[in-house]
């Protein structure tokens, strides 16, 4: 499950532009009336990591569980595309069970 939260993440991450900065620093008056601000990067900033880790938790609706068959090992994986493209789900055990136990691992 750790996994696909990462993934997940990562790719809101990669959604939002480059270019786009926010303020962060203090916002207190020095003595010659500047402010020591910063702008820095949106995409990593802590303000939209703390965004998307508040609703990455319903995305987890959008996977399923796969078992590999050699090992039994089992592992989530996204039964719905980002861009609605064709997914392979050959393998995928698609639980109600499952996809609402991620939402709260």
């Amino acid at each position: 499950a750790c996994r696909a939260l990462v993934d997940e993440l990562e790719w809101e991450i990669a959604q939002v532009d480059p270019r786009k900065t926010i303020q962060m620093g203090s916002f207190r008056i020095n003595p010659d009336g500047s402010q020591s601000v910063v702008e820095v990067p949106y995409a990593r900033s802590e303000a939209h990591l703390t965004e998307l880790l508040e609703r990455v938790c319903e995305k987890m609706k959008e996977y399923g569980e796969k078992v590999d068959p050699a090992t039994h090992r089992k592992s989530y994986v996204r039964v719905i595309s980002h861009d609605g493209t064709k997914m392979d789900l050959s393998g995928l055990k698609f639980d109600g069970d499952v996809t609402s136990s991620l939402k709260f691992a």
